[in-house]
């Protein structure tokens, strides 16, 4: 079925001929698939059935994350990349990015808080708050994740894309940041840092990195050592470079053109909305080749999650191994008239795909429960048997990870997003819940969807904000620690 879907551009590529539409149903049911051999490509083997995910592991367990790069939900799910998660994992359909902009996001992940408590909020070392240089130089890489799970015994690996402006902020010097074990950086789409020597990458960048990780856990085998790995690919952040394998995928693709896609009436929309005119017949044949070069990306992210779940079955480590994928932004094309691709308040910029799989947890389950960027150091925490530090304003998403949904759970959260000078957007914060989003601008300008009636974010409706979504944004906006935990369950 996953060649079918790639073959035939299900999802906006335009229908296949019939003979090779007939042609991958009879490969399908007649070749055996080669799942436990290499390919010419690299591609490694699937999980060993004589090495089953069971109940929870009675030592720690090891955690590893994959973070992609500017996935949206769209794009996972219309490639194939989806089948290497949700069948085998519990997925949340209200996750989200709280600043949907890599930099901040990423600060977030690895503090477990939002970016007015880091002080994160730009992508650049030279703009005020951002980069890797802020990071580094206001304390906030002395006390991360990796740095207290490091201290309790665990063993740190971390490769691919760190923070924006890393390569000059010690990069090219050979800086490593506190907490990691093992360090395998990008410092360009070539040129990565790895474990003390500069090297160009061989192969594509995210082949490269597959690599690497599955080295790291092939030495695991045998070990008892609980380790946590940090996996962040380029993917599907530009430049956009397929491998070979993947070039004449999804020849037709179109961008997603929900009916906010160019919309028609504005008027109701902010001053920044409102100044853009209608997009252009070229803009929209640029998303769409843009949007083909993505979800190419998508299957190279695909490869990489298969080629680790293969790696820690061969290793004999898949038993004890927790997985979450995730993103660090979503990602958008023309809706609303906004040529940008994020850095907006709307549902598909702060939604990304999550997914967890791992000893215990529920396969193909599905929550529709708030859970953020903010939450993954604290879950990760949690499951190593760790306390997370007071600063983090997240919690721990381990109780879904049974099939159960907590009573208690939250009812909203705080997106934000610094002024943006390029898309003349100014500041915001606002509350997100399951089925409602409330936003407030730096200007005054306000913003409410019912998405459960709306869920393309057609017609703005501020004076129907409920009043209580107000003082929840005023509460939120401020909250800091076990405060962000009172201020999300008003």
């Amino acid at each position: 079925m996953l060649v079918l879907k790639q073959v035939l551009c299900i999802d906006g590529c335009g229908p296949a001929r019939g003979l090779a539409a007939a042609f991958v149903l009879a490969l399908l049911f007649v070749l055996p698939v080669a799942c436990g051999e290499e390919t010419k490509a690299g591609r490694a083997a699937e999980p060993d059935p004589a090495d089953p995910v069971g109940a929870a592991p009675a030592g720690r367990p090891s955690v590893v994350v994959i973070l992609a790069d500017d996935l949206d939900r769209a794009a996972f799910h219309r490639s194939t990349l989806d089948s290497a998660w949700t069948p085998e994992g519990t997925s949340f359909t209200n996750a989200l990015a709280t600043t949907s902009l890599c930099c901040p996001s990423r600060a977030s992940i690895f503090r477990g808080q939002y970016s007015h408590n880091t002080g994160l909020i730009n992508n650049g070392n030279d703009e005020p708050g951002g980069g890797a240089k802020f990071f580094r130089e206001s304390g906030l890489e002395d006390e991360t994740l990796a740095t207290v799970l490091r201290d309790d015994g665990y063993e740190t690996w971390f490769g691919g894309k760190y923070l924006n402006g890393f390569e000059e902020d010690g990069g090219w010097l050979g800086y490593v940041p506190p907490g990691w074990d093992h360090w395998q950086a990008y410092l360009s789409p070539d040129i990565a840092f790895q474990d003390g020597v500069v090297n160009d990458m061989e192969g594509h960048r995210t082949d490269w990195l597959s690599g690497k990780a599955t080295e790291f856990i092939g030495d695991q085998r045998g070990s008892s050592k609980p380790f946590f790995m940090h996996i962040s690919p380029w993917d599907t952040h530009t430049p956009l470079v397929a491998p070979e394998r993947h070039e004449d995928a999804y020849p037709r693709a179109r961008a997603p053109r929900p009916p906010s896609f160019d919309e028609a009436d504005v008027s109701d929309k902010p001053a920044w909305i409102r100044e853009k005119a209608p997009l252009k017949e070229r803009e929209v044949a640029r998303f769409d080749r843009h949007h083909g070069a993505r979800m190419r990306g998508a299957l190279t992210l695909e490869d990489l999650s298969r080629d680790v779940v293969a790696a820690l079955s061969r290793a004999g480590r898949l038993n004890d191994t927790y997985l979450i994928f995730t993103s660090d932004n979503g990602y958008h094309m023309g809706l609303h008239r906004i040529r940008g691709e994020k850095w907006t308040p709307y549902t598909e910029a702060h939604e990304v795909p999550f997914v967890v799989r791992g000893p215990g947890v529920s396969e193909n389950k599905t929550f529709d429960g708030l859970v953020a960027n903010t939450d993954i150091a604290p879950t990760v925490l949690d499951l190593a048997g760790l306390s997370p530090p007071e600063w983090m304003d997240g919690r721990s998403f381990t109780p879904f990870l049974d099939g159960t949904a907590p009573e208690d759970w939250r009812s909203s959260l705080l997106i934000e997003g610094a002024n943006h000078q390029r898309q003349k957007r100014p500041g915001y914060s606002g509350v997100r819940r399951e089925d409602d989003v409330y936003v407030r601008y730096a200007t005054g300008e306000e913003e409410y969807y019912d998405l459960a009636h709306d869920p393309y974010q057609l017609q703005n409706r501020p004076d129907a904000a409920p009043p209580g979504i107000k003082q929840d944004l005023k509460a939120l906006e401020n909250c800091a620690g076990q405060t962000c935990t009172e201020a999300e369950n008003p």
